[in-house]
This record gives structure tokens, sequence and C-alpha cells, in this order.
């Protein structure tokens, strides 16, 4: 990270200097680099690595990225993962239940999950 972070300060890299591990037991942790202090000059100030559990959000992110999902069947996931049932996310994504459930079993299919819960459980890291 503080390689990354260096990169990004001399302009040879504009990825943030940020990385997220996934660790055994489903668990997901996010490490970023910064600069500490800010009176000094940026080359003389030390650099810091947090490390921290990775969020909700950015876990479901990574992993339709990941999956290579669409842009529709990422968002039909993130309203699973907020708890909605097919007819709430239907209303929400004004489809029919029937369409809810073909996007489904195309999801299904690019995870490798067979089911909702299955599913669930992976995008939220468990």
């Amino acid at each position: 990270m503080a390689a990354q972070l260096l990169a990004v300060e001399s302009g040879i890299d504009h990825h943030p200097p940020t990385a997220r591990v996934h660790l055994t037991g489903g668990a997901w942790w996010t490490l970023r680099a910064a600069r500490m202090g800010s009176s000094a000059p940026a080359d003389e100030q030390d650099i810091a690595v947090s490390i921290e559990p990775t969020s909700p959000v950015e876990r479901t992110s990574l992993y339709v990225w990941a999956c290579g999902l669409s842009a529709r069947e990422a968002e039909l996931v993130t309203h699973l993962a907020t708890g909605a049932d097919t007819r709430e996310v239907a209303q929400r994504m004004f489809l029919s239940e029937n369409t809810i459930q073909d996007h489904l079993k195309s999801i299904f299919a690019k995870t490798g999950t067979r089911n909702r819960r299955t599913l669930l459980a992976r995008v939220v890291g468990r």
C-alpha cells in the first residue's frame, strides 16, 4: 500500500492506495495507505497503513465485479442484500417477478451458487 501511495504521489499511477483481502472464514479486510501529519512536506511525513473490515457496500461491489455481473444483475443483488424479497425487488426495479427470477438464474450461473442464501452469504462475506 505504501508503494502505491508513493506511485500516486509521483504521478506514476492513479489507482488509490487501497486493497481488499479475503481471509478464511469469509472475512474481508480493507487496507489503506495515507500520510500522517499535515504541516511537514508530504515526502517528510510518515506513511500509515490502516486495516479495517470491508463495508457491505464495498464487498457487494467487489463481488459483483469479480463475478462479471451486469449492471441490472448487480442492482438486483444489492436489493437482495438489503433483505428485499422477489416482489419488493420487482417493484423497485420496475420489472415483473418472472424477470427477477430469470435474472436470478443468470446470477446463480455466473456466481456458481444455487440459491439466494448461498449467494448472499458470499456477497456479505460470511
